[in-house]
């Protein structure tokens, strides 16, 4: 159930982030932690007309995908990526996770959210990560338990996806996703962080 949240909280919030100078990204500025989601206009309009439809429903409202990915652990669960059609940098994306041919959740996510630090941090992990195994990759890029893997429909790759927030991310979740080969070695590096979503945790194991 969705519930208010405080107008008064969030002032001291922001106050307290001019005071202490701790970082919020400039798209967490335009949204609002609301109950169990992470809202904006733009994800509040498209959720009316998206869930409970089929997946159809997402291709005719944001076009070509640019990939469909299978849950590994439930095959009846996908998730599908659109462009952002504003998007010139092509680092925003529309996920849509389907469960059971219907839309469940809808999210808005962007490659490296957090601007300089997440370049860098990318930069990092991939001197570490890339050409290794899933289990080198944890290791070597100081990794949890991947919250979700996937299987992409168009290449057969494998994309786990790591739970990489910390304590200056305000709000919205951060994933690491990494991307495997059929030879098992991971070949891409991606950080995103979740802009607007119908759910406050996408894309984690607790997703249908």
């Amino acid at each position: 159930m969705k519930t208010s949240c405080s107008v008064g909280a969030m002032v001291l919030l922001g106050l307290g982030c001019v005071v202490c100078g701790c970082r919020a990204h400039p798209v967490s500025m335009g949204m609002m932690l609301v109950g169990d989601v992470v809202a904006d206009a733009g994800v509040d309009k498209r959720e009316k007309e998206l869930l409970g439809k089929p997946p159809a429903a997402a291709d005719a409202m944001f076009g070509e995908r640019t990939d469909t990915f299978i849950d590994m652990d439930n095959t009846s669960s996908q998730v599908l990526w659109y462009p952002v059609d504003t998007d010139l940098l092509t680092v925003d994306r529309w996920v849509v996770e389907v469960s059971e041919g219907k839309i469940v959740v809808l999210t808005k996510t962007k490659e490296n959210i957090d601007g300089v630090e997440d370049v860098i941090r990318t930069a990092d992990l991939r001197s570490k990560v890339i050409g290794k195994t899933p289990a080198q990759c944890r290791q070597e890029g100081d990794l949890k338990n991947p919250v979700a893997k996937f299987r992409s429909v168009k290449t057969d790759d494998r994309v786990f996806v790591y739970d990489v927030r910390n304590s200056t991310n305000l709000r919205g979740a951060r994933y690491c996703l990494l991307r495997f080969d059929s030879l098992d070695e991971c070949n891409e590096v991606k950080l995103v962080g979740v802009s607007a979503s119908t759910k406050k945790e996408p894309l984690g194991s607790n997703s249908p």
